[in-house]
C-alpha cells in the first residue's frame, strides 16, 4: 500500500513539475549558464563543471566530473536568439 502511495504521489508531482529538471525550456532568447565545481571554499582546485547546449526548444545541462555545492557561475552565450536553423 505505501508503495502504491509513493508511486502515486511521484507520478503527480512529475505531472505538475513536469520531467527531468536537467532542461530548461526556452522562451525566447533565454542565457545559457556554466556553473564550475571546486573542491572547497577556497574556489582553487577545480573538480567538475556544468555546461549548456542549446537544443530548441530546450537548454540541455550536462555534469562533467563532480557535482559539489561549492560552485561559481557565469553566463555562457545564449539560446532561441536568432533564426532556427
Amino acid at each position: 500500500m505505501l508503495k502504491k502511495m509513493v508511486i502515486a504521489t511521484l507520478t503527480l508531482a512529475t505531472l505538475m513539475v513536469g520531467p527531468s529538471q536537467a532542461f530548461a525550456q526556452i522562451g525566447g532568447c533565454q542565457p545559457k549558464y556554466l556553473t564550475r565545481m571546486y573542491s572547497d571554499a577556497t574556489h582553487q582546485v577545480q573538480v567538475g563543471y556544468i555546461w549548456g547546449r542549446c537544443e530548441y526548444p530546450y537548454i540541455r545541462y550536462f555534469l562533467e566530473g563532480e557535482y559539489t555545492y561549492f560552485q561559481t557561475e557565469e553566463q555562457d552565450g545564449d539560446c532561441g536568439c536568432g533564426p532556427i536553423e
